[in-house]
């Protein structure tokens, strides 16, 4: 007969409220506890489950499972979201550096993707080679148009730097 688990009730993990300990044993042995999320809704956890360790390999569950999705979906935005502007910092700085060999209207287009479908157009300039070396304009749905044969890359461009910079 398994060991009587340590009394979790009242204990506070993430958004989870121990309530109450369920019949249900793991494999292992290890009790399950009914938990109140935040949010009203209630779940089964298994003890092994439950834990403030932030830095163990083992996942803990700190959620019902609709909170679960939400807070995965939320990580999935703000990873998106420092990405994103990771992109725009490294297109500002590309471009800071073309000014002069790149028509001043590419240095005018939207920084990436996702900026240029902020702003409603199709068209994009990051300042940076495509896989096949050239430095155009994108679509946002993907491909740089030296690629396509809409226009030419700006290493085929007459400079417009001026002699002696």
């Amino acid at each position: 007969m398994p060991s009587k688990p340590r009394n979790r009730i009242g204990e506070i993990y993430g958004r989870l409220t121990v309530i109450r300990p369920s019949d249900k044993r793991t494999k292992s042995g290890n009790a399950y506890w009914w938990c109140r999320c935040s949010c009203g809704n209630e779940r089964e956890v298994p003890s092994d489950k439950l834990s403030h360790n932030t830095a163990r390999r083992k996942p803990t569950v700190q959620a019902c499972e609709d909170c679960s999705r939400e807070m995965q979906v939320e990580a999935v935005y703000r990873k998106n979201d420092r990405d994103e502007m990771e992109r725009r910092e490294e297109a500002i700085a590309n471009r800071a550096d073309l000014k002069g060999d790149v028509p001043d209207r590419w240095l005018k287009l939207p920084l990436t993707d996702a900026h240029a479908r902020e702003l409603g157009q199709t068209l994009f300039f990051r300042g940076n080679h495509c896989l096949r070396g050239h430095l155009a304009p994108y679509r946002i749905n993907g491909g740089c148009l030296a690629c396509a044969g809409q226009s030419p890359s700006a290493k085929d461009l007459p400079s417009t730097k001026p002699k002696g910079s």
